[in-house]
């Protein structure tokens, strides 16, 4: 997949070289949802923003335990960071992820207090075989003193990363490379005698073989993959959703239909003190759905193919380096993972098991908590007394009752405007689509399917609230993705 561009070079090719992009794949004008301003728009404002504005409340910096999101009925939400780089990816660390011959050190600090800042409970790394092929399997794991190993019939396969409060993280090694096998055990047996063919495939062979070296098989960039790919490799996870997709010109245009040129404009203004623009809300700039990949799920699932979908962090720390306003880099593996992660639904002790099992058994949701934590959601059915958990198959004959249950911003101050929301159970239509069966802009949702099929939980907020910390970016604010659930599955 494309290596994300540099922020001056993506900058140069948005607003001066648009016409060498790829043409859409819709082959209709690129369009960009954010209120309609073009770059020049976003230029001249910069001079126009009130000099002291008035400060609203801190937004925090740093995550709640995933456990105030659900804990209920034997299972509780793990926060979950999937497909991630740090110094064992030959672009990562912007460029330099060795230093002398060694790990950058100062970039894998950044990486593991991130991991405990945000309270990730696991981290699925999704290393590129340019330099994993050429190291130990174990090294991966990048223990420093006080690491817990994670050990398995004899082998290192993880680790426990210790935060200064207590919090502990796991650690689990993968790769991406055209695919993205997560939570290896081992390296996969050579390809033409070499480690990096191997970890290069791409096909349903290949597949395999990551299999027998204990990993789930992800594709990661679904929207740059034709759907015909994707039944031949049979995947067990997708991605619905890829940070990278929303920066990287190359790829918002030709696969999102999505002019990312403002956006790039607008990023400029959160480097200025004094704008009163909190950089934790950049994310509003530039996040777009991926309805690309959102219809190439409903197709497969709407076939009778049973594939989790996550969120994919990508993060790198390799495209935003020049500090915004609050002294940090735009791109830090912080804000990244503050910004979205995926909750696994977990049953009991979070151990490698039982983390690869919620994800095999699609109990997990993609979370944007950009906007704030979503407290008290969850998608359940009930069938007779039994209360059935997302991920779980059931028929017609039983009757079931899909539940949504209206989540609430976790600790939101009292002083900010209320965020308006959409709770919402959708169909998977073979063509791409996805059916709204059920809605409510009130409460919590009942929903009775009187059709077999896949339907998934959805909560779409307006996130008003933030409106406070984007002076003279208001434009951003628009009902956005707050919460996707995997589905229930009605035969």
């Amino acid at each position: 997949m494309k290596k994300l561009l540099p922020l001056g070079l993506a900058l140069a090719l948005t607003l001066g070289c648009s016409s060498k992009n790829p043409p859409s794949s819709a082959d209709v004008p690129l369009v960009n949802d954010l209120g309609g301003a073009d770059a020049s728009d976003a230029a001249v404002a910069l001079d126009a923003i009130e000099e002291d504005p008035p400060r609203p409340p801190a937004w925090p910096r740093e995550l709640p335990s995933a456990r105030v999101i659900g804990d209920a009925r034997g299972y509780h939400a793990v926060r979950t960071i999937i497909h991630a780089h740090s110094v064992h990816s030959h672009d990562a660390c912007d460029g330099q992820p060795y230093v002398d011959g060694g790990p950058n050190e100062p970039c894998l600090r950044s990486f593991r207090a991130a991991l405990c800042r945000t309270q990730v409970d696991v981290i699925f790394l999704t290393e590129h075989a340019g330099l994993l092929a050429t190291i130990p399997f174990e090294e991966a794991m990048q223990l420093r003193p006080g690491d817990e190993p994670v050990m398995e019939d004899g082998h290192l396969v993880g680790s426990r990363i210790g935060c200064p409060d207590g919090h502990r993280v796991l650690l689990l090694p993968g790769a991406e490379n055209e695919l993205m096998p997560i939570a290896l055990q081992h390296h996969p047996a050579m390809v033409n005698g070499n480690l990096d063919d191997a970890y290069h495939a791409d096909d349903r062979a290949g597949a395999q073989r990551f299999r027998e070296a204990g990993a789930l098989v992800a594709v990661a960039h679904v929207e740059q993959r034709p759907l015909a790919q994707l039944r031949e490799i049979e995947p067990d996870v997708i991605e619905l959703y890829n940070i990278h997709a929303n920066l990287d010109p190359r790829i918002a245009g030709p696969y999102l239909n999505y002019n990312v040129g403002p956006a790039f404009a607008d990023i400029l203004r959160f480097q200025r003190v004094g704008t009163g623009l909190d950089p934790e809300m950049l994310f509003m700039v530039f996040f777009q759905e991926s309805t690309n990949d959102l219809g190439k799920w409903a197709t497969l699932l709407a076939e009778g193919r049973r594939i989790p979908a996550v969120g994919g962090s990508d993060a790198h720390e390799n495209v935003l380096p020049t500090p915004l306003a609050d002294g940090e880099r735009g791109d830090s593996y912080r804000r990244v993972f503050r910004w979205f992660s995926n909750e696994l639904w977990v049953q009991g002790e979070l151990t490698r098991a039982s983390a690869l099992d919620a994800l095999r058994q699609s109990r997990v949701l993609v979370v944007f908590e950009a906007f704030g934590t979503p407290v008290g959601f969850s998608y359940t059915a009930q069938t007779g007394d039994r209360i059935r958990e997302i991920g779980e198959e059931m028929t017609l004959a039983e009757a079931p009752v899909l539940r949504v249950t209206r989540p609430h911003v976790n600790a939101l101050d009292p002083s900010l405007p209320t965020p308006t929301m959409r709770t919402r159970v959708l169909r998977a239509e073979r063509t791409g689509a996805w059916t709204e069966v059920a809605a409510s802009d009130t409460g919590d949702v009942s929903y009775t399917p009187t059709t077999a099929g896949v339907y998934r939980a959805e909560v779409r907020i307006t996130p008003n609230h933030v409106r406070p910390y984007l002076p003279g970016l208001e434009r951003v604010v628009r009902e956005v993705p707050w919460v996707y659930s995997s589905p229930m599955y009605v035969r």
